[in-house]
């Protein structure tokens, strides 16, 4: 097995614009992404609390990543030593030692990373010897229940509104008594410790003007999946209400960055790359979208745009994505029929799907990618044969315009997550899902690209997502991460009910995202009801829908 000091030294030889500080004094921290360095480099989240930490001259902050065993592999006699990047010291040499969670199906690499380290599983087995282990991300904002016994400390919300408050804590208590340190932890809004369960829900913490903060890359490498490209975020969360989507509930409201400040950071990525990536939520619903692109564009950066709307795609900004090189537009119907685009809150009609389709074969374009579910709740046959049928209607429109546009169909089964609509619902069988899948291989004309997930898969990443403390147990005591391992653990650990959790109460009620509980239950009538809600209201309007605001 190659020696991950000298991985750690030829990777970090390959990047531009990491941070190397001398350990002299200084508290050190290690921020893990529990998945390779290749996904984890383009995680923009992961470079704005490395930058955040770092600006302290009083911390070091270092990377460190678990690269997964190569498929079919075992990690032989245990996990692999992980090391971090700019120093190449193990995880134990570290004070903190911080995850970010983005996917549930990298709560089992947390699980290696933690082992390799030789430090106690169980948050209760450690003591002042020990690392202090906290994680952030998504998944502790939307259930951190089923992996908190394996935690000090989850943050709960958005790292610039509470790493200061770390920051204080940690120079305070880092090097006294583990008791003080959990309780004064306890007291930081937005923070949830196991250990000392609060009295109430904990509530996500988030920024209310993200002009006032900076979001963008400032490591580049060329050995990620978005290379040597600076990723700007312009925007945070998303107002349109999808009901089966996070971004649409817990990172409300929707803020975009204004235009003269994303513009004005373009010069400064220009120096290190010519290649510029906007991402958010909801970018293509940025108010100032094309003047944003072109304007881009003018000053001559090659513009990547993480996702769009079909139904506000512009000529203009495909022209300056094809000039840039991007050859995949991306769009998200989700639903194939009009009746399911309207029970899910989607609000696009197959006259906006069929025009964008045209555009973007007008414009060029090399692949034009839409993704879909199928196993919505009150979704039937007819529904998935619409899907297929609008599927060939616009590859007809792409080969219309006789550029060779490839059409590629993302089609992935219903995962209900924790504080949307579905939250409470169950997943369709998956002898349904398989004859759904079946229908669409049947149907939709050849030169279609159908990429699809297993509903087993879907399975457990239902688990994982809505899953109370026996998650942890289950994953402590999981050989590896094949499907099959997976399968047994769940049926093993009890989690192969209808629904993964005991009790009333769902699991993940221990944080508060700001959203009503009589909010989501209402837009599950109105997703029974076949009924639309209207999206967020500029913040100047003001809005007391949801709660949140």
């Amino acid at each position: 097995m190659p020696d991950p000091r000298v991985i750690a030294r030829q990777r970090l030889s390959r990047e531009r614009g990491y941070v190397r500080k001398d350990w002299g004094g200084r508290i050190p921290i290690v921020l893990v992404y529990p998945n390779s360095y290749y996904i984890g480099m383009s995680n923009l989240g992961l470079q704005t609390i490395y930058s955040l930490f770092n600006a302290y001259p009083d911390f070091v902050c270092e990377r460190a990543f678990v690269d997964p065993p190569e498929r079919g592999k075992r990690n032989g006699d245990g996990p692999p030593r992980i090391v971090s990047l700019e120093s190449q010291r193990p995880l134990e040499d570290f004070a903190v030692i911080a995850f970010t969670l983005s996917y549930e199906y990298d709560y089992f690499h947390m699980v290696q990373a933690l082992k390799s380290a030789r430090i106690p599983l169980w948050a209760s087995q450690r003591d002042e010897r020990h690392p202090l282990v906290i994680a952030g991300g998504a998944c502790m904002l939307t259930n951190p229940a089923g992996v908190a016994p394996f935690l000090d400390a989850a943050v709960i919300g958005e790292g610039e509104e509470i790493v200061p408050s770390l920051v204080g804590a940690f120079e305070d208590g880092l090097y006294g008594g583990r008791d003080d340190l959990l309780d004064e932890l306890a007291a930081i809004p937005g923070v949830y410790v196991p250990e000392r369960p609060p009295f109430g829900p904990v509530e996500r913490q988030w920024v209310e003007d993200i002009g006032s903060t900076e979001a963008y890359s400032t490591i580049l490498t060329d050995d990620t999946e978005l290379s040597n490209m600076t990723l700007i975020e312009c925007a945070r969360g998303c107002g349109r209400g999808c009901r089966f989507c996070i971004a649409g509930y817990v990172f409300r409201p929707p803020r975009y960055r204004p235009l003269e400040d994303l513009l004005g950071v373009s010069p400064h990525s220009l120096e290190h790359s010519e290649r510029v990536g906007r991402l958010g939520a909801a970018v293509a619903d940025h108010p100032e979208l094309p003047e944003l692109v072109v304007g881009a564009g003018e000053l001559g950066a090659r513009v990547s745009i993480s996702s769009l709307r079909v139904d506000n795609l512009r000529p203009e900004v495909l022209r300056v994505l094809a000039a840039g090189g991007t050859k995949t537009v991306t769009v998200a119907p989700e639903a194939g029929s009009e009746r399911m685009r309207e029970a899910i809150n989607k609000g696009v009609s197959e006259e906006q799907i069929l025009r964008g389709a045209a555009l973007v074969g007008e414009a060029g374009l090399t692949r034009f990618k839409l993704y879909f579910m199928i196993g919505l709740p009150g979704e039937e046959d007819d529904d998935v044969h619409a899907l297929a049928a609008l599927g060939n209607r616009i590859k007809e429109r792409l080969d219309a315009a006789g550029n060779g546009t490839r059409l590629v169909l993302s089609v992935s089964p219903l995962v209900p997550k924790p504080w949307t609509a579905y939250q409470y619902e169950t997943q369709q069988p998956p002898e349904v899902i398989k004859a759904r899948q079946g229908i669409l291989k049947q149907h939709l004309a050849p030169g279609i690209e159908l990429r699809s997930d297993s509903p087993q898969t879907a399975r457990i990443d239902d688990v994982l997502s809505r899953a109370d403390g026996r998650l942890a147990a289950m994953l402590a005591e999981l050989p590896d991460a094949s499907l099959g391992s997976y399968k047994r653990a769940i049926r093993e650990h009890g989690l192969d009910g209808a629904r993964p959790w005991a009790g009333e109460a769902p699991p993940w009620h221990v944080v508060d995202v700001g959203m009503t509980e009589r909010f989501l239950l209402r837009e599950m009538d109105k997703h029974e009801r076949v009924r639309r809600t209207i999206p967020c209201p500029p913040p100047e309007v003001g809005c007391k829908l949801c709660g949140v605001c």
